[in-house]
């Protein structure tokens, strides 16, 4: 199935094939409820994504401050996921945005989000926390594009270039 084939039908189907190409591809080791989640996380962010969304617009900074002042344990939950998520996702799918700003970046974003997601305390959060380093490039392979020779010599010209993909 070609990505520009993908309809809102065959959305989860194409999200699933691809996190296991890119699980395999990446040799992780992810139990089932780890991999069904972020397959729903991603449907998730496919048909919530706005830019204007509340979340978006807040630094992951404050975002963890209002975690951290939430005294309700189910919303605190709900907000550590959230948290976890938007970082999972920024460093996963919008890397290179995140990594122009230096690599010091993209270890801030994948601490945030690997701390929160192991502080809810359940799986398959804490699994998502622990594996956070591993995860993003499962995330970030979504945003592959199809590779001819030449887009993969500018690949391999920007790795030389910077040390990093």
């Amino acid at each position: 199935m070609e990505k520009d084939e993908i309809s809102r039908e065959n959305l989860p189907l194409f999200l699933e094939q691809t996190i296991d190409q890119a699980i395999a591809r990446h040799r992780i080791e992810l139990t089932p409820p780890a991999r069904e989640y972020l397959v729903e996380m991603l449907e998730r962010f496919a048909e919530d994504f706005g830019l204007y969304h509340e979340q978006w617009l807040t630094p992951v900074t404050f975002q963890y401050q209002r975690l951290s002042d939430e005294l309700n344990r189910v919303q605190r939950m709900q907000l550590q996921r959230d948290l976890g998520d938007h970082c999972l996702f920024l460093v996963g799918y919008f890397y290179d945005f995140i990594r122009q700003h230096g690599k010091g970046q993209v270890r801030y974003h994948a601490q945030v989000g690997s701390a929160a997601y192991q502080q809810t305390g359940k799986n398959p959060y804490l699994e998502l926390g622990q594996k956070f380093d591993q995860i993003y490039l499962v995330i970030g392979d979504l945003h592959l594009p199809n590779l001819n020779n030449e887009g993969v010599m500018e690949l391999y010209q920007k790795w030389l270039d910077t040390d990093d993909m």
